[in-house]
């Protein structure tokens, strides 16, 4: 068509007015429609010159190929479908290993685990193209608009690596924590470190809880050499600490943290960096892992090159704070991990929500009730632990609450940690004011008592004796102040967090490794022997299915404990998962459970047989079945005799 296309002029003696319309001559378009059918689209004219002469002016050009207009667009819309749902039913993941474009970048968050190459950009549209729009050179390269510096620090790139061979070891390893098919159990690979050894790594007195060293543990620091690892939280515990595992010459020097040492992967590091997410091992099996940084970092906000009055800003975020990014990437972490069928460990270490008007403004209430959407629905176990010096306040504690999901969420914490509605010093700001103080100095200090007595009493030294009561009272207000504080943080411990019934127990932070992967093995069994009784019952919700294993457990071997049973006034539902694990690998566990599941699928097609029959169509279906069942099945022939024999 270009080789025949006319243009008609507006002004003809003067082009430079532009066209009026674009035609073929009649031969043209003929030639062509009839070569390709349906190509185009056009409207018969008489020439202008009068030569009787028809021209077609044309008005649409549909083309003989396909896939290359909107069709193309069209069909990268119905790949983000697909990919979009892919990663709600499979298991997605995009390696950026070369610059991906437009569609190509949606899909790398669509997927939404992304590995990236650190030299190739992820960008929606060239930067040649920005600078056209914009009318001047502002862009200098993609990397400018989409290389790690942006995607690694935004939450769309979870790991940034060299080159190709990096990223597809990256992606062999991301795979080695998911399940083979969904729905199946995490694959549990050896480890060398032991699961019964305790956890090295422990804050010091005035030291903050790290993260990183907590999870994956650190290089002992110079000073503590020389001290045996494995230290822990002091008493009050209501789980016995794990015994003592001896570690290797190798460990010399050597902080252990929670999990397997070498499996912890870190995920969006650059990102919302108030929050720590990733995956780890425990006892060899994968789980995804959400902490939190307790020093407060800076976010570096860039320039846009393209807005000439912006400048860079520098914002600090405090520790143990929510803010929108670090919630956003807490509830994006949840529905990543249990989309990959991997059992959830939170070190809970949260004061609260950021709540100013910026915080506010920038989505901080919807991406903190995001978190409690991801909770609520998922499908995993769950273990929010808040280890030693941890905190757990307010509305942070809420949208981690076991309540959410109960029969998922469980929830412990080390002797040493501390949650309620607020932290001590603003209790008492509130309860035990200055009013409050006073009285208490007057009731336990004798000399305040003494004074005050002298004061009013009268005479020449009651004037003396007043000014000096108040002069003590001020004088003794810090102390009796951080008495308050204390008072207030006895209402914060563990001890009576188990009294009110929100923590499932205390478990002290040394034996915290051996207590979760012993419970986490358990909760993982349990699990899969529910899922096969609810396949033989689609009546049976995966929680009544859940009661029937223990109960068919509990009925093989009784109801004791495995020895690591708290105070006697609890009743702890880790009390028996070494027994039940046993119960569950022994050849008297699978009789059971086949024998149980064998009178649940029976019961299940009695039951849907009685339905059946409750209507006419429905008995004159079970009938013909059992004609057709009887003439071809001889035990079936003479189980339907004997009951008819028995009948009469």
């Amino acid at each position: 068509m270009k080789a025949c296309l006319q243009v008609e002029w507006a002004v003809p003696a003067d082009p430079a007015k532009g066209p009026s319309y674009l035609w073929l001559a009649d031969e043209d378009y003929r030639s062509i429609t009839a070569r390709c059918p349906g190509a185009v689209r056009a409207d018969p004219l008489p020439a202008p010159d009068g030569s009787g002469a028809t021209r077609w002016r044309l008005t649409d050009v549909i083309g003989s190929e396909d896939g290359l207009g909107v069709e193309n667009l069209s069909g990268s819309g119905a790949i983000a479908s697909a990919y979009c749902r892919a990663f709600r039913e499979g298991f997605t993941l995009t390696l950026v290993s070369g610059r991906t474009v437009g569609i190509g970048a949606y899909l790398a968050r669509l997927g939404r685990r992304c590995i990236q190459r650190s030299d190739q950009p992820i960008i929606l549209t060239g930067y040649a193209a920005l600078n056209k729009v914009l009318g001047r050179e502002v862009y200098s390269s993609h990397m400018q608009l989409g290389g790690p510096r942006v995607m690694g620090v935004n939450g769309v790139a979870h790991q940034v690596v060299d080159d190709d061979l990096a990223g597809v070891a990256a992606a062999l390893a991301w795979l080695a924590y998911v399940p083979a098919t969904v729905g199946g159990v995490p694959p549990l690979l050896a480890s060398a470190d032991p699961v019964d050894r305790p956890v090295g790594y422990v804050p010091g007195p005035n030291e903050k809880l790290d993260p990183r060293a907590a999870i994956a543990g650190r290089p002992a620091p110079p000073a503590s050499l020389a001290v045996e690892e494995g230290g822990g939280a002091g008493g009050g515990s209501a789980v016995a600490a794990a015994p003592s595992s001896s570690s290797s010459p190798s460990d010399a020097g050597w902080q252990a943290g929670l999990f397997d040492r070498g499996s912890w992967t870190e995920a969006q590091a650059g990102w919302a960096r108030t929050v720590v997410t990733g995956r780890a091992r425990l006892g060899g099996l994968p789980v995804g892992v959400i902490a939190v940084e307790s020093a407060t970092v800076m976010l570096n906000i860039p320039a846009d090159p393209g807005a000439p009055d912006s400048a860079e800003r520098v914002v600090p975020q405090a520790g143990q704070v929510w803010f929108p990014d670090s919630a956003l990437k807490t509830a994006h972490a949840m529905e990543e991990f249990d989309a990959e069928g991997l059992p959830l460990v939170i070190l809970a270490n949260w004061r609260g929500f950021s709540g100013g008007q910026r915080d506010l403004f920038e989505g901080v209430l919807q991406a903190g009730s995001l978190i409690v959407d991801q909770l609520r629905t998922y499908r995993q176990p769950v273990f929010v632990y808040l280890p030693p010096g941890a905190e757990l306040r307010g509305g942070a504690w809420v949208v981690v609450d076991a309540q959410i999901n109960a029969g998922r969420v469980e929830m412990y914490a080390d002797p040493a940690a501390r949650g309620g509605v607020l932290e001590p010093e603003g209790l008492v700001e509130i309860k035990f004011r200055a009013p409050d103080l006073l009285a208490a100095m007057q009731r336990l200090d004798p000399a305040i008592a003494a004074g005050r007595r002298a004061a009013a009493a009268g005479g020449p030294g009651a004037a003396a004796a007043a000014a000096a009561v108040a002069e003590r009272e001020a004088a003794l207000l810090p102390a009796y102040r951080q008495a308050a504080v204390a008072f207030a943080d006895m209402h914060d411990t563990p001890v009576r967090m188990a009294a009110k019934g929100v923590l499932a127990g205390i478990v002290p932070w040394a034996g915290a490794r051996a207590f979760l992967a012993r419970r986490l093995r358990r909760r993982l069994a349990e699990d899969e022997l529910a899922k096969h009784a609810a396949a033989a019952d689609a009546g049976l919700g995966l929680d009544a299915a859940r009661g029937l294993i223990r109960g068919w457990f509990e009925g093989s071997v009784g109801s004791g404990g495995g020895g690591d049973a708290p105070d006697a006034g609890q009743a702890p539902a880790w009390a028996d998962d070494r027994a039940f694990l046993a119960w569950a690998a022994s050849a008297a566990g699978a009789v059971t459970v086949a024998a149980e599941l064998r009178a649940l699928r029976s019961a299940a097609a009695a039951r849907a047989v009685a339905a059946l029959a409750e209507s006419a169509e429905g008995r004159d279906g079970l009938v013909a079945a059992l004609e057709r069942l009887v003439a071809g099945d001889a035990g079936v022939r003479s189980a339907v005799e004997a009951l008819a024999g028995r009948r009469r």
